[in-house]
């Protein structure tokens, strides 16, 4: 039965929230156009030791310090804290967010000796990056940082991270999908991102009750979320990298950093440095990376870093391996990736993927591309990973070197929860079955799989729209299509071994793709608290909120519908000209972060309540 009071089942939503998405969903972040905030409790795990290459090894520590314009009081407020690091294991790895260096200063090539990484912070700096109306601008700021760090000699940065990405909500989906995610002016791209924030929650049922609640008795690290300005730049209880938008990794931030504990207890307060201390015995419990964003001196002094480094060596020694964000790229990609990173040379999608094929908790990785087809499987009980073969290419390359999605999607389609993979297009075709350690080929796996045509997953290097998502909660996905010309959604017969078309599409008007394979605006998202998908449809042209109701029955009951017009209820996912728009569903609300909202909108995100869209319908 579905329930008719909106607040009721919003509540009921958030109380069930491990129960919203359930095993047959895990897969689908592969599918997202650019969501950074997709991850939490329930994610599967990425732990340190699947990627640091050091037995023994538990967690890492990321010091990385912002704004950095002229090296000579950095080294003054950075040499105690470097010649401590220096002193545990004869490097001192820490990174330096930089807006403007001079590439000749000789202290770069000292530090770069030493272990410490210099890395993009925009030229400007910002705040918000994205405002104004200046897109272009923002772009230029962004591209001329890296630029600049790339003629330091025998240098090239790795990490970016948003100016007050701690103290505003200056992250937005938009950054990813047109700035990180492309190239700059002279080609160069970068790896990593460290501009989201991670808080530890009592949610959390594997850390202790005094590591999420403070001395004075209060959740010990929410107190530090600014909430009145609205603050949304976090993930809750996910310590560990993770792959937003395909072709970045997202290095989540700790809090408090040393902003947030100023904003809320003063400069160097011993409150927050006690706090930090918690979070770093968080972050070994769950085997995860603690990155320490903070600044020269302001408001946290040097001497509080070096308590915070004793602390860790202290109490957990050789268990705990302090990196600069170079590090971690080089370690992720040589132990997890097998040597390939996300990034191909160009900067496009190197065939990559990371997630939980066999439904153990922990990710997984697929390598398919030109140089390497392989499946990584890990082991948490031994602490390795088993290797095979993967089946088909991830990417194809062109005559000219560029690259694009194969249109290879996830999903689960047997019981048991291990993934399968399902593929069309022009060269290759089929349905594989993952059995834990190999792909096993479904002959049969294409049968019925048609909507007056056969289904492509993509075509022409264009994506065709094909997702696979468990629409009622049974553990087993159904195959949804919606480009220009197919709308249809299948279910996989086991005991038939073939594809049935059922009697729903998505709504009217309402694809995936546009014709060219772009994003057209259509996110699934639980909006009534019913704990199933609905479709909210949003671009330049129009707006829909479609609810679900059954397998029978589909998204029928459509509560929001209108021409784009001025003022209109929901603001748009894509614009006109098939770009990302800046929009993303957390907490019960749809935030818009852009340089439309930047500046011009209270704490610079446009924001709408589920309720609200509720109320509105009605």
């Amino acid at each position: 039965m579905r329930l008719t009071s909106p607040t009721c089942a919003i509540l009921l939503a958030f109380a069930a929230a491990s129960l919203a998405l359930g095993d047959g969903d895990r897969l689908t972040h592969l599918d997202e156009f650019s969501d950074p905030y997709y991850v939490g409790l329930d994610t599967a795990k990425l732990v340190t030791p699947q990627w640091i290459g050091e037995e023994g090894v538990e967690a890492a520590i990321i010091l990385s310090i912002d704004d950095m314009r002229d090296s000579a009081p950095y080294e003054a407020f950075l040499r105690p804290i470097l010649q401590r690091l220096k002193a545990i294991d004869g490097r001192a790895p820490a990174s330096i967010m930089a807006p403007r260096v001079d590439p000749g200063d000789p202290q770069l090539a000292k530090w770069f000796a030493e272990g410490v990484s210099v890395e993009a912070h925009t030229l400007d700096h910002p705040c918000p990056c994205l405002q104004k109306n200046d897109f272009a601008k923002a772009k230029a700021t962004y591209d001329g940082c890296i630029d600049l760090l790339t003629t330091i000699p025998n240098y090239r940065p790795v990490a970016f991270r948003m100016p007050c990405c701690d103290s505003m909500n200056s992250m937005s989906p938009r950054f990813y999908s047109e700035v990180f995610n492309k190239t700059t002016p002279q080609g160069n791209f970068l790896q990593m991102n460290s501009s989201v924030f991670m808080v530890f929650t009592p949610k959390d049922p594997s850390l202790p009750l005094e590591a999420v609640i403070d001395e004075e008795g209060r959740r010990r690290f929410d107190k530090y979320v600014p909430l009145d300005r609205n603050f949304v730049n976090y993930v809750e209880d996910y310590p560990y990298p993770y792959v937003v938008a395909g072709l970045c990794w997202e290095m989540p931030s700790a809090i408090p950093d040393d902003w947030l504990g100023f904003n809320a207890f003063g400069p160097h307060g011993a409150t927050t440095v006690r706090d930090m201390k918690a979070a770093i015995d968080a972050t070994v419990i769950k085997k995860g990376v603690f990155t320490l964003t903070f600044h020269p001196g302001r408001w946290i002094r040097n001497d509080q870093v070096i308590e915070l480094i004793d602390h860790a060596v202290a109490r957990y020694g050789g268990k705990v391996k302090f990196l600069s964000f170079q590090d971690v790229q080089q370690k992720l990609t040589d132990n997890l990736l097998a040597g390939q990173p996300l990034r191909a040379k160009n900067g496009q999608d190197n065939g990559v993927r990371v997630a939980d094929f066999n439904g153990d908790g922990y990710m997984d990785v697929a390598i398919g591309n030109e140089h390497l087809r392989q499946t990584r499987v890990w082991s948490p009980e031994k602490g390795t990973w088993t290797v095979s073969d993967f089946p088909t290419p991830l990417v194809t390359v062109d005559p000219r070197g560029s690259r694009s999605h194969a249109g290879a999607r996830f999903g689960v389609l047997r019981q048991g929860g291990m993934a399968s993979l399902l593929v069309r297009n022009e060269t290759v075709a089929g349905l594989w079955h993952f059995d834990g350690r190999s792909w096993i080929a479904d002959p049969k796996g294409l049968t019925g799989l048609e909507a007056d045509t056969p289904l492509f997953t993509s075509q022409g290097g264009c994506d065709r729209g094909v997702r696979l998502r468990d629409l009622d909660g049974d553990g087993i996905c159904e195959l949804i299509v919606g480009n220009e010309a197919q709308q249809a959604v299948f279910s996989r017969s086991a005991d038939a071994q073939a594809w049935r078309r059922l009697p729903l599409t998505l709504p009217p008007g309402a694809t995936i793709v546009d014709a060219r394979g772009r994003d057209a605006g259509l996110r699934f998202v639980d909006i009534d608290g019913d704990l199933r998908d609905d479709v909210v449809f949003s671009n330049a042209q129009r707006y829909d909120i479609c609810l679900y109701r059954s397998l029978a029955e589909g998204w029928s009951r459509r509560y929001l519908s209108g021409q784009r017009e001025e003022g209109s209820p929901i603001p748009m996912i894509v614009r006109g000209d098939g770009t990302n728009n800046g929009a993303w569903f957390k907490g019960g609300h749809m935030y818009v972060q852009n340089e439309n909202t930047g500046a011009a909108l209270p704490n610079h995100v446009d924001f709408r309540s589920y309720t609200g869209f509720l109320r509105v319908a009605k």
